[in-house]
């Protein structure tokens, strides 16, 4: 009988959670698609590949699905392997100290060599007893930052959840059913191989429907801002226009979180003078100005800030 994943998607949809770690985690609000393809990732045991545009949310599921299925203790369950241009599969799985071993060459129990090998996050994640019943989670994130060979490199333990330690002559194999997610900004074309031992799913950039909960779960007050759905209309024009670097949902959030932090001190006193010309930028954004507040936030090529100065 399979194992039910409780995973809902409903839990970050509406606050940050403060972890006791200090850490937060933030608003998450995955499509009903992308539940359905978590859910089926779960139950075909196949991790779930998962693309779109920078900035749409491909890091952040792993960890909102994790937070919902481990709470407080969702740092003991998640694991994250950041891939770089230089990450060889080997690096997510194990490596031997040789310079430790070096001292003790003569070594012969197989037993004394364990102390030997340093496991990576893959591994941690197979060999990491679970929690309630629910799996752990393996994030490996931007896969196609490494080179052409690195997925194919880990079809065994992706495909099998297990992995070979050669010095200790045995197979590691994953303790219980665990999830792993796989983000690509399609730097680089997959290949075959691998994509058929992954489910697949693209995030399509948020609409401004979806746009406009995601600030508000972070600033509820721009609710009463009555120049918040021109403030909206804005970002979703730019995201729009713009080809060479997008604003991303992550910038939405910090242009945002300027726009209600200068409209809620307009009216306080003893301003410093840098404060007044930033709520003057604001001033003018609500007026027939078309110019953007704080556009460094958004705009971060010279291309786009070429094209913005010319529409002042």
């Amino acid at each position: 009988m399979k194992k039910t994943l409780n995973y809902t998607g409903e839990t970050l949809k509406e606050k940050k959670i403060p972890l006791e770690n200090g850490k937060i985690i933030d608003v998450y609000l995955p499509s009903p698609e992308l539940i359905k393809a978590v859910h089926l990732a779960f139950q075909v045991n196949r991790p779930l590949l998962i693309m779109g545009e920078p900035g749409c949310g491909k890091t952040r599921l792993a960890e909102a699905v994790a937070y919902e299925l481990h709470g407080e203790k969702m740092y003991d369950h998640f694991f994250t392997w950041n891939i770089k241009s230089t990450t060889k599969a080997q690096d997510g799985i194990y490596e031997v100290d040789t310079l430790e071993r070096m001292y003790d060459a003569n070594v012969k129990d197989l037993k004394k060599i364990d102390k030997y090998i340093n496991y990576g996050k893959l591994a941690d994640a197979f060999q990491t007893e679970p929690h309630n019943d629910q799996p752990n989670i393996l994030l490996i994130d931007e896969i196609d930052k490494a080179d052409i060979d690195f997925p194919n490199d880990l079809l065994l333990e992706l495909d099998k959840k297990e992995f070979e330690v050669k010095e200790l002559e045995k197979t590691i194999k994953a303790t219980s059913n665990i999830l792993i997610f796989i983000t690509s900004n399609e730097e680089k074309e997959l290949p075959p191989a691998f994509l058929r031992r992954c489910l697949f799913h693209f995030i399509k950039f948020p609409n401004k429907e979806d746009l406009e909960k995601i600030v508000l779960a972070h600033y509820g007050a721009l609710k009463e801002y009555k120049h918040f759905e021109k403030a909206l209309d804005t970002f979703v024009e730019l995201n729009t226009e713009i080809d060479d670097k997008k604003p991303s949902t992550s910038e939405l959030i910090d242009w945002f979180k300027m726009i209600s932090y200068y409209n809620s001190i307009r009216d306080n006193e003893g301003l410093s003078d840098q404060q007044k010309l930033l709520i003057e930028e604001l001033e003018k954004f609500e007026g027939d100005n078309d110019m953007i507040p704080y556009s460094q936030i958004l705009l971060k090529t010279v291309e786009s800030r070429n094209k913005y100065k010319e529409n002042e």
